[in-house]
């Protein structure tokens, strides 16, 4: 259970942690955030997401108000009060408290912490479906508080048994609301677009290990079209990892389950993460 949050600096009871009703992050969405593992007590692959961090309040004309040291070491000691030897960090940055309900003042730095999450075996040998849809994000390179889309059609994924919306703009396929998307063809080569996209630190990551396994990593525009000739694909993300694609809308994936790719991905991933929290 998370016991403690950082707000501004101070460590306050999670229970007692609060905003004020002026702040322009929940006034007008203006703020950013980022989620990332804690293993061992420790952020891994803290400074990809800490660059990602920056980068993001730079594009949206804010600024951290702490360096990543001082960040760093708020992280670590709510680790180490929550217990969280396993879980997840969030950091959230808004405009402030604003006078007029409007204009952004100093920043407010909140560094939240939340349990691990555990992931369901059966899900990841089944995969999940997606729905299409034509949407593109406002500014998808900078992790903004917006998600009010994808939330907006809770209730069709829920109908639907579907895990989440895949964006495309009427040619190529983007990216989810939460994770990167990857198709997967009969020669072993793994297809991606970074082109309008979050760039995803867990996308990094498992590309990585990808190639390390011999997969030929093909960047570019993924066309709608390249769906019909895939043998398997997926989607990466902070809290999913490598999660197979069983169905996109009434298209059937490959076998309609996780095939052997995505399993030999997810294995090496999770090898890769546990290597590199030693």
């Amino acid at each position: 259970m998370i016991k403690y949050h950082n707000i501004n600096g101070e460590v306050v009871e999670a229970s007692k942690a609060k905003i004020y009703v002026n702040d322009v992050g929940l006034l007008r969405g203006y703020g950013i955030f980022d989620f990332f593992p804690i293993i061992n007590f420790q952020p891994l692959f803290e400074q990809d997401y800490f660059d990602r961090f920056y980068r993001s309040a730079r594009l949206m004309n804010m600024e951290v108000p702490i360096t990543r040291d001082e960040l760093h070491s708020r992280v670590v000691d709510l680790s180490n009060r929550n217990d969280v030897q396993q879980g997840y960090t969030k950091l959230v940055l808004t405009g402030g408290y604003a006078t007029d309900g409007y204009t952004p003042a100093t920043s407010n730095l909140f560094v939240l912490q939340h349990g691990d999450i555990p992931k369901d075996p059966a899900v990841y040998s089944k995969g999940v479906k997606l729905l299409l849809q034509k949407y593109l994000k406002d500014q998808p390179q900078i992790k903004t508080l917006h998600y009010a889309n994808a939330l907006k059609f809770r209730d069709l994924l829920q109908e639907e048994d579907a895990l989440d919306l895949l964006y495309h703009d009427g040619r190529n396929i983007r990216e989810t609301s939460r994770a990167n998307f990857f198709v997967i063809d009969r020669d072993k080569r793994i297809h991606t677009t970074e082109t309008d996209v979050l760039s995803g630190i867990t996308r990094k990551h498992v590309l990585k290990v990808a190639m390390s396994q011999g997969f030929e990593i093909i960047e570019g525009k993924l066309p709608l079209t390249r769906i019909l000739d895939a043998e398997e694909a997926f989607i990466t993300s902070t809290t999913k990892g490598v999660l197979p694609v069983r169905q996109i809308n009434d298209y059937v994936i490959g076998a309609g389950k996780t095939g052997r790719n995505c399993r030999e991905l997810q294995e090496g991933f999770l090898h890769y993460c546990l290597k590199m929290s030693e």
